[in-house]
C-alpha cells in the first residue's frame, strides 16, 4: 500500500512538473517571436515568416507590442539589455535615426504599416488612430516600467506630437476616426462606434484633454466611464459588450482594453464583462467541440481570406486561437490547462526559424492547413496573458505599468516635463515645426562641429525654414532651453 501511495505522489509530482515545464517553454518562446520580429532600427515588423524570407514591412501597432515585451523579458531576467533596446526604439520612433523617418500626419499619427527601411508608407496603409494609441500606450508601460530618464522624456516627446483629441470625431454618438489625413483632419468615411478596441484611443485623448467640457471628455463620460452606457448583447446567458445589440465583437477587442487600459483593468464593472467574454467563448466551441480545451476566438491568419477577425458565430474556417485562451488567464488561470493540453498534443503547435515552438491559430476542420506567418499584434495577448499567471509577474504587473494617468486629473499636467518644447518632424527636410509650453523669443542652429549656422527670432511663428541646410545632424538652442538635436534628411 505504501509503495502504492509513494508512486500516486510521484506520478502527480511528474505531472505537475511536466505542466509547468510546458509552460515555461510555452511563455518564454512567445517572446522569441517579437525577438524575431525586431529590426536593426529598433522597430518591428507586422509578421514573422514561419519560412522562407521575411517581407513584411513595420508595423507601428507592434513596434508598441514590442516595447511591452522588452518589459516582460526584463522582470523575467531573460535579457540584459532591455532598457537599451527600448530607448533605441524609441529613438527611431521619435525620429532620431538618420535613415529611418516614420512617415506620420501633421497632428502625428503613424502609418499602419512603414518600410523598414526608410519609414515610408507601405501597403497604401492608413494614418491609422488605434495603431497609433497602442504604440503610446507601449512608450508609456515602458516609461513607466523602466523609470529611466532618457526613454521617460522619449515618452513624453511622442505624446506631445500627437493630438488624439482630433481623433474624436462625434462626442454624442461616440465616433470615433479609424483613420486620419494627412493635414490632420478625420476621414469623414472611417468611423468606429463603441464599445470596441479604440477604448484605449477614447483614454488617450480624454488624457491629452485638459477641458472637462472637450469633445474627448464628453465622450468618454457619455460611454466608456461606465460599461452600463454601452451596447450589450447576450450569448447563452451571458451578456456582453459589442458596438451593437446584434452581433459579438472578437475576443481580442477585450483583451486589449484589458492589458493597454488602466481604466478597464482597475473596474470591477469591466472586468466582470471581461469574465463574461471568456465564458461564452468557451461556451460557443463547447456548443459543436468536444474537446474542452480547444476554443479561443482571435484574429490572424485565415483559409478563406488573408486576414479575419473571428467572433461567435464568424469563424467559418472554424480556426482556433491559443493566444485567446491565455488571453484570458487573469481571470480564468485553469486555461493554463489548455495550453499544455494543445502544446502535448501537437494542436497549433508550429517552429519558429530559430527552432523554438510556439502555439499559434489552426483550424479544428481543416488539419492539413498550416498558417504561413505569426501576427505579432495579434499574438500578443498570448505572452501578456501568461506573464500575469502567479508564478511568472502575477496580475499586478500591467495594472501598474499601464497606470500612465493620475485619472483625478486631465492633460499632461502631472508630468514633470524636462524639455518645454517639442521640434517635429525630427528627421525634417525643409520646416521645421515648433510646439511650445510658453513663449520662445529666438533659436540658434549649430552644426555638429559646434559652428553657428542660422539664428533668427521666433515672435508668433511656429515653424523655421531650414531649406537652406544640408542633409545632416544639427543641434537647436530656443532662449536658454537645453539644447535639442534634430536631422535633415
Amino acid at each position: 500500500m505504501k509503495k502504492r501511495i509513494i508512486l500516486y505522489f510521484f506520478i502527480i509530482s511528474w505531472t505537475s512538473v511536466s505542466g509547468q515545464t510546458v509552460i515555461d517553454s510555452i511563455y518564454q518562446n512567445s517572446y522569441k517571436v517579437f525577438e524575431l520580429q525586431r529590426l536593426p532600427n529598433g522597430m518591428y515588423r507586422d509578421s514573422k515568416l514561419f519560412s522562407g524570407t521575411d517581407y513584411h514591412p513595420i508595423s507601428i501597432s507592434n513596434t508598441g507590442i514590442g516595447l511591452i515585451s522588452l518589459c516582460i523579458a526584463d522582470a523575467m531576467g531573460w535579457i540584459s539589455n532591455a532598457q537599451e533596446l527600448a530607448l533605441e526604439t524609441l529613438e527611431s520612433v521619435n525620429g532620431y535615426d538618420p535613415v529611418f523617418s516614420p512617415d506620420r500626419s501633421s497632428n502625428g499619427y503613424f502609418r499602419h504599416f512603414m518600410n523598414i527601411t526608410t519609414g515610408e508608407q507601405m501597403w497604401n496603409s492608413e494614418y491609422s488612430t488605434i495603431d497609433t494609441g497602442i504604440l503610446m500606450s507601449g512608450a508609456f508601460f515602458a516609461m513607466k516600467y523602466f523609470q529611466d530618464d532618457d526613454i521617460t522624456q522619449h515618452a513624453l516627446d511622442l505624446w506631445n506630437s500627437i493630438d488624439f483629441e482630433a481623433a474624436i470625431s462625434n462626442p454624442i454618438t461616440g465616433e470615433i476616426y479609424l483613420s486620419m489625413n494627412d493635414d490632420g483632419t478625420g476621414v469623414v468615411n472611417s468611423l468606429t462606434l463603441p464599445y470596441s478596441e479604440y477604448m484605449i484611443v477614447a483614454w488617450l485623448a480624454k488624457n491629452a484633454s485638459e477641458l472637462s467640457s472637450s469633445a474627448a471628455n464628453e465622450l468618454w463620460t457619455n460611454f466608456y466611464s461606465s460599461p452600463d452606457f454601452l451596447p450589450k448583447v447576450i450569448y447563452d446567458g451571458y451578456e456582453l459588450l459589442s458596438d451593437n445589440s446584434s452581433s459579438f465583437l472578437s475576443s481580442f477587442t477585450h483583451q486589449f482594453n484589458y492589458y493597454l487600459c488602466n481604466y478597464f483593468i482597475s473596474s470591477e464593472s469591466y472586468i466582470e464583462y471581461f469574465e463574461n467574454s471568456q465564458k461564452a467563448d468557451v461556451s460557443w466551441w463547447n456548443s459543436f467541440n468536444e474537446n474542452q480545451s480547444e476554443w479561443g476566438l482571435g484574429a490572424g491568419s485565415a483559409i478563406s481570406s488573408s486576414y479575419q477577425a473571428n467572433s461567435i458565430n464568424n469563424n467559418i474556417d472554424t480556426i482556433i486561437s491559443p493566444q485567446i485562451i491565455a488571453g484570458y488567464l487573469p481571470v480564468n488561470q485553469d486555461s493554463e490547462n489548455d495550453l499544455i493540453a494543445l502544446w502535448n498534443s501537437n494542436k497549433g503547435k508550429f517552429p519558429l526559424p530559430s527552432g523554438e515552438s510556439i502555439l499559434w491559430r489552426y483550424s479544428k476542420n481543416d488539419t492539413s492547413w498550416q498558417p504561413n506567418e505569426v501576427i505579432g499584434i495579434d499574438y500578443s495577448t498570448m505572452l501578456f496573458g501568461i506573464a500575469t499567471l502567479p508564478q511568472y509577474l502575477g496580475n499586478s504587473f500591467f495594472a501598474t505599468n499601464n497606470d500612465f494617468f493620475d485619472n483625478l486629473t486631465a492633460g499632461i499636467s502631472k508630468f514633470n516635463l524636462k524639455r518645454k518644447i517639442l521640434i517635429y518632424p525630427n528627421p525634417t527636410n525643409g520646416i521645421l515645426k515648433i510646439n511650445s509650453l510658453h513663449p520662445i523669443q529666438s533659436y540658434v542652429i549649430y552644426d555638429i562641429l559646434g559652428n553657428k549656422v542660422q539664428k533668427g527670432n521666433i515672435g508668433e511663428n511656429i515653424e523655421i525654414n531650414i531649406e537652406d541646410l544640408t542633409q545632416n545632424i544639427y543641434i537647436i538652442q530656443f532662449d536658454k532651453e537645453p539644447p535639442q538635436k534634430f536631422i535633415i534628411n
